[in-house]
C-alpha cells in the first residue's frame, strides 16, 4: 500500500515538470524516486523494528549455581544454570567465553535453530589456577540482535580436585562386529548391545566405527548427537535423547597427554588441564592404538580415553582404557 501511494506521488510531481526540457524531466524523477524511496524505506524499517522485542539472557540463582564474586579452589566445579530467549526471533548462535588474565577461552560456540522456548541449560566447568576468572555468556538471534551477561569468580584457597573412576578395559564392536557390545556408557563403565539398549539411551556416550576417509584408515570414536554417526548407527535417530561428547581432537592428534601421563593421574587434575575447548568435536578419528583422547560428556564430566587396541577393519573392535570423574 506504502509502495503505491509512493509511485503516485512520483508521477504526480514529474507531471507538473512536463514544461522542462526532456533531460531535465528525466533527472528530476529519477531523483524524486530514489529520494522517496530511502524516506519510505527508512520509516517502514523504523516502524518495524520499534515493534520488535530484544532477545535477554539471565544466570539462574540459588545454592546449585555459582554466584558472581563467588571464591572457589582450583578445580572446584563451576555450575552455571542459563536461561535465554530470543526476543521473538530464533536463537541462533550460544556462545560461552572463560576470561583469564593471560588468555581467553572460548569454551562453547554453538551454532543452532531455537525458534520456540529459548535455551535452558545447565553447564559445568572446573575452576582453573587463574586468580580471576571473567565468565561472559552470549546470544544472538536470527536477526542478528544480542545478549549478553558477565560474572566474576575468584580463585579460593586449597585444591578441590576429585576422585576418578578407572575402567582399565572396555570392548566395542563396530557396527558389523556381533561379537562385542556397541554402545557405552562412560559414567558407569557398562556398554549395551544394539540390539538391547533400549531404555538406556539417555546413559549412552559414545560408540566405535571404522571407516577410510580422505584416503587413510580411521578408528573412531563417536556419541550419538554427532550427525554422521547416524550413517553408521542408524538407530540413534530415533532416540528422544542423544548425548553429546566432546572429544578433544587436537590433543589426540598431536599426542599431547602421554599414555605414562594418563597411566599416573589418581585424580581429575589431569583429565580437567588435559582438556582443550578450542579444538572439539563429537567425532573423533584416527583413534590409533597408544592415542589418549580428552573428552567432556553431556553431563560435563571431564575424562580421558586411552586407546589399547583398534582394529582397522569393519568387522573389527576396539578395547579402551577410561578415566572419568567421579
Amino acid at each position: 500500500m506504502g509502495i503505491s501511494l509512493l509511485n503516485g506521488v512520483v508521477q504526480r510531481i514529474c507531471s507538473v515538470t512536463q514544461r522542462l526540457n526532456d533531460k531535465l524531466i528525466s533527472i528530476t524523477c529519477i531523483k524524486l524516486s530514489l529520494l522517496l524511496l530511502l524516506m519510505f524505506t527508512m520509516t517502514y524499517c523504523t516502524k518495524e523494528e520499534a515493534t520488535g522485542e530484544l532477545p535477554f539472557i539471565i544466570l539462574k540463582q540459588g545454592n546449585e549455581f555459582i554466584a558472581d564474586g563467588a571464591y572457589i579452589p582450583v578445580g572446584g566445579q563451576l555450575k552455571f544454570g542459563i536461561s535465554a530467549v530470543g526476543g521473538g526471533s530464533a536463537i541462533t548462535n550460544f556462545r560461552v567465553k572463560r576470561i583469564l588474565s593471560q588468555e581467553s577461552i572460548t569454551e562453547l560456540d554453538k551454532g543452532l535453530f531455537v525458534a520456540e522456548g529459548g535455551i535452558d541449560t545447565t553447564l559445568v566447568y572446573v575452576k582453573s589456577n587463574d586468580e580471576q576468572e571473567i565468565w561472559n555468556f552470549f546470544i544472538m538471534n536470527e536477526n542478528r540482535d544480542t545478549a549478553s551477561i558477565s560474572l566474576i569468580i575468584f580463585k579460593g584457597d586449597g585444591s578441590a580436585y576429585g576422585d576418578i573412576r578407572f575402567f582399565p578395559s572396555i570392548t566395542l564392536g563396530y557396527p558389523a562386529n556381533s561379537q562385542y557390545l556397541h554402545f557405552l556408557d562412560l559414567d558407569s563403565g557398562m556398554a549395551y548391545p544394539q540390539g538391547n539398549v533400549a531404555g538406556h539411551e539417555h546413559e549412552i556416550d559414545l560408540a566405535a566405527f571404522y571407516y577410510v576417509t580422505s584416503g587413510s584408515p580411521s578408528p573412531t570414536l563417536t556419541c550419538p548427537a554427532y550427525p554422521s554417526a547416524m550413517t553408521h548407527y542408524p538407530m540413534f535417530a530415533g532416540w528422544a535423547i542423544k548425548n553429546s561428547t566432546l572429544y578433544d581432537y587436537k590433543t589426540s592428534d598431536n599426542d599431547l597427554v602421554s599414555a605414562e601421563q594418563f597411566d599416573l593421574a589418581e585424580n581429575d587434575s589431569l583429565l580437567v588441564a588435559g582438556y582443550k575447548p578450542q579444538n572439539v568435536s563429537g567425532l573423533c578419528k584416527f583413534c590409533y592404538t597408544g592415542k589418549i583422547i580428552p573428552f567432556k560428556t553431556a553431563g560435563g564430566k571431564y575424562g580421558m580415553v586411552k586407546v589399547i587396541r583398534a582394529d582397522e577393519q569393519e568387522d573389527g573392535s576396539m578395547e579402551i582404557a577410561v578415566k572419568i570423574q567421579q
